[in-house]
């Protein structure tokens, strides 16, 4: 089908119709332009489809058209609650579907099957299968099931759980059943489980990585890799990026490198109301470094990643499509850099036959940032409207006897020189709700520490295990930093914080009564000398002791 094919003429209800139109969607993407019409009929469904392609509408608007009792699977749990938000998205109806995920209340999960008894099912295998053994759910009462993303399902060991799932549905039920690649194991699933089913390839015979990413390949050891990625997140600054790693430990280790860089991880070690968090920080622009497994990074669609870096070979071919898709969205562009060891160069040539061909890179030297960051610059400039403002500086200037050319130089020193902190800056303020009293979190290190404000946030939520919403204020000082936090929270995160560490520094936890935040747009560094609490160690702005001096109640901070 053509990809202009509008949503109208896929005889939907006309409520579902408006509801499409009130969330912007105009025509209908590969994927669902060639699914809907034979899920509305009730065939099985064979689709091909990369994630970003929109198949989850792809499957909830034939459900939801045919009010048929649906039974959706996910191999990740992330995955799971955004395809259960798509779903009240494209109803306009709460309590419609019901999540039957790990990590969660088992408890308030039969609650809900209890009342809500003809929601759709949205659910991750083996919770499903823990559900039907206890007798709580009954699969032989639903005729459509969905399994979504069902290669990563069967990589994830979930074979024998899909049989039994299968087994256990109306014997007429239909299947639809998408995939983002067809290897063997997949095609041999479809085998068994479809019949007759309508087949689809919404991305042409073979993937490949969305034309508007620039693919780059960089040699390096193991031990370059993380270095290389701090020089490159440093020259091209991008907006968010994603770092693939292959195993829970090397994200970690990767993720505690680049926390001075505000970066976060992301793997299925982490309990899923860590992930649910950090996840929500990456997509609402909090956190804008993610270093993520395969699998845990599976249902992230964030349109403004610019940058996939890969820390090692991929499995196979298609999860490098599938990396390198990450970027590139929604029209944007993307960069994305493949780092592996000189062993692996043999199997470049492989990916390039699939993926197109990936541009040879050196580890960025000194010399590169500037000079990545003096073109960046001037491409800004190019589409920069003047102000009047501006052009009333630029005149006063030349009045006061400076040429054009001072005043270029002039302001051109001044916006290379404070680069590194006006990036410092952009890390939005989130909690704008009143969370109860305030107290301040002070900690041992501060801008001369080269931290970020994204890494203090990161790590406070991280620890803390908060809900969101709750870090205020963070004004940030030569060498200490104080966040406003609900005064709930702040002994229990003194605590917590003993031991932990941003980059090799200690962060040096205590508790501030007495710390008044500047208002808004006001720099921490304005603040008047003088004033504050009498005691060890020398007075940093505003009277306060930095991290050498006392604590509270005239504690020493330990010496680590």
């Amino acid at each position: 089908m053509s990809e202009s094919t509008t949503f109208e003429s896929l005889n939907l209800d006309a409520h579902l119709l408006d509801r499409l139109d009130a969330l912007g969607y105009e025509v209908a993407t590969p994927v669902q332009a060639m699914a809907i019409p034979p899920a509305i009929e009730g065939k099985d469904v064979l689709a091909t489809a990369r994630t970003g392609t929109g198949k989850t509408a792809a499957f909830v608007l034939p459900i939801l058209q045919t009010h048929r009792p649906g039974v959706i699977i996910c191999p990740t749990r992330e995955l799971a609650l955004q395809v259960v938000n798509e779903i009240e998205r494209l109803s306009g109806l709460d309590n419609i579907a019901t999540a039957l995920i790990g990590g969660a209340s088992m408890k308030k999960q039969i609650q809900q099957l209890t009342e809500w008894p003809e929601a759709i099912l949205v659910a991750t295998p083996g919770r499903i299968c823990d559900h039907m053994e206890r007798g709580n759910v009954d699969l032989n009462q639903y005729d459509v099931l969905v399994l979504d993303e069902a290669d990563e399902m069967l990589s994830m060991g979930f074979a024998d759980d899909l049989e039994y799932i299968v087994e256990q549905m109306n014997p007429d039920h239909q299947t639809l059943l998408f995939s983002a690649t067809m290897p063997k194991h997949v095609q041999k699933l479809a085998n068994r489980i479809l019949e007759e089913p309508e087949q689809i390839r919404a991305s042409g015979k073979e993937e490949r990585p969305p034309s508007l990413v620039k693919q780059f390949v960089m040699i390096s050891t193991l031990k370059q890799r993380v270095d290389a990625i701090e020089k490159l997140l440093l020259a091209w600054q991008p907006s968010a990026t994603i770092v693939f790693c292959k195993t829970r430990n090397r994200v970690e280790t990767v993720a505690d490198i680049l926390r001075p860089k505000g970066a976060e991880a992301l793997h299925g070690g982490m309990s899923q109301a860590e992930r649910t968090r950090v996840m929500n920080r990456f997509r609402e622009g909090r956190t804008n470094v993610l270093v993520a497994t395969d699998v845990a990074a599976r249902g992230i669609d964030v349109d403004r990643v610019d940058l996939v870096l890969q820390d090692d070979l991929p499995t196979d071919d298609d999860t490098y499509i599938h990396r390198v898709g990450r970027t590139g969205r929604a029209g944007r562009t993307g960069r994305s850099v493949l780092l592996v060891g000189n062993r692996a160069v043999r199997h470049i040539k492989r990916i390039e036959k699939k993926a197109g061909q990936l541009e040879r890179m050196e580890i960025p030297t000194q010399k590169d940032i500037d000079h990545i960051q003096r073109v960046q610059l001037i491409e800004e400039f190019s589409e920069i409207e003047p102000q009047q403002n501006a052009l009333d500086t630029f005149n006063e200037a030349k009045n006061a006897g400076m040429s054009a050319e001072d005043v270029a130089i002039a302001a051109l020193s001044k916006l290379l020189g404070s680069s590194s902190e006006s990036n410092a800056e952009v890390v939005p303020q989130v909690n704008k709700s009143d969370n109860g009293p305030k107290a301040a979190l002070v900690l041992g290190l501060g801008a001369m520490d080269g931290i970020e404000r994204g890494a203090i946030t990161g790590m406070v939520y991280r620890v803390g295990n908060l809900p969101d919403a709750c870090v205020g204020r963070i004004e940030m000082l030569d060498k200490i930093t104080a966040v406003e936090l609900p005064e709930e929270f702040i002994d229990q995160l003194v605590r917590d914080l003993e031991q932990e560490r941003v980059g090799h520094r200690y962060v040096r936890p205590r508790r501030s009564d007495d710390w008044t935040f500047q208002p808004e747009g006001r720099h921490p560094s304005q603040r008047r000398h003088g004033g504050g609490r009498q005691g060890g160690g020398r007075k940093g702005p505003g009277g306060r002791h930095n991290s050498r001096g006392k604590g509270r109640q005239g504690r020493p901070n330990r010496r680590r």
